[in-house]
C-alpha cells in the first residue's frame, strides 16, 4: 500500500493568498485593487460626502407651543412625521400664522373614550390651537375659513378628519365638546413617513 501523499510544503498558505486576492479584485470597490496589481498607482479620492437629508425647517409663520402638553416642535423635524402632515401645515402657514399645539409627543396614545388608536400616536395628525395670531375658537373666523379649506384638500393633501369648532356638515368635518378650541386634521393609514416635501 502507497504511503499517503502529503501536501506541499505552504500550498494551503498559497491557495489562502489567491483566494484573498481574487475576493479583492471582485469587491465593488476594488478598483484601486485592480490597478494596483496591474501596476498601476491607484488614484486617491476623498470619500463622497452623504446627501443631505430634506429639509424639514418650519415656515416662517408657522409656530409651535408646548401648552398642551405636547412638544410639536421636535415631532415636526422627526423623518416619522407623516409627509402629508408637513405639506398641509406647510400649504397653511402660506396662507396666514398658524400655531401647532400638538403632533405626537404627548399626545394620548388612545382617542379620548375610546379604544381607537389616534392617528396622532402614529405621526398622522396635528392639532393648531391659533389662526391668524387669536386662538381657534367659534369666534375666529380666519379658523373658519382654514378648516374648511383644510377639509376641501386645498393643502394639496386630502384629510380624513378635520374637528373643529363648527358642524360643516358631513366627513371628513366633525365637532365635539374636545374640539371647540383648536383644529385637529388627521388622515388615513397607513402612515407615509420619511417622505418631507
Amino acid at each position: 500500500m502507497p504511503a499517503p501523499r502529503r501536501p506541499a510544503p505552504g500550498g494551503g498558505l498559497a491557495v489562502l493568498v489567491v483566494v484573498t486576492i481574487l475576493a479583492a479584485l471582485a469587491a465593488p470597490h476594488a478598483t484601486a485593487v485592480r490597478g494596483l496589481v496591474a501596476g498601476d498607482l491607484p488614484a486617491i479620492t476623498a470619500p463622497r460626502r452623504p446627501a443631505p437629508p430634506p429639509t424639514t425647517r418650519p415656515p416662517s409663520r408657522l409656530s409651535f407651543t408646548n401648552d398642551a402638553g405636547c412638544r410639536p416642535a421636535g415631532d415636526y423635524r422627526s423623518p416619522r412625521l407623516d409627509w402629508r402632515v408637513r405639506r398641509l401645515l406647510v400649504a397653511a402657514a402660506d396662507r396666514q400664522p398658524i400655531r401647532v399645539s400638538c403632533l405626537r409627543t404627548g399626545h394620548s396614545w388612545f382617542v379620548k373614550g375610546t379604544r381607537r388608536v389616534s392617528n396622532h400616536s402614529v405621526w398622522r395628525a396635528v392639532d393648531v390651537d391659533r389662526v391668524d395670531g387669536r386662538p381657534v375658537s367659534p369666534s375666529n373666523p380666519a379658523a373658519r375659513r382654514l378648516a374648511l379649506w383644510i377639509g376641501r384638500g386645498h393643502g394639496g393633501v386630502q384629510p380624513s378628519e378635520v374637528g373643529s369648532p363648527w358642524r360643516f356638515g358631513g366627513r371628513p368635518w366633525f365637532s365635539d365638546g374636545g374640539h371647540q378650541g383648536h383644529l385637529h386634521v388627521g388622515f388615513a393609514g397607513p402612515t407615509q413617513a420619511g417622505e418631507a416635501r
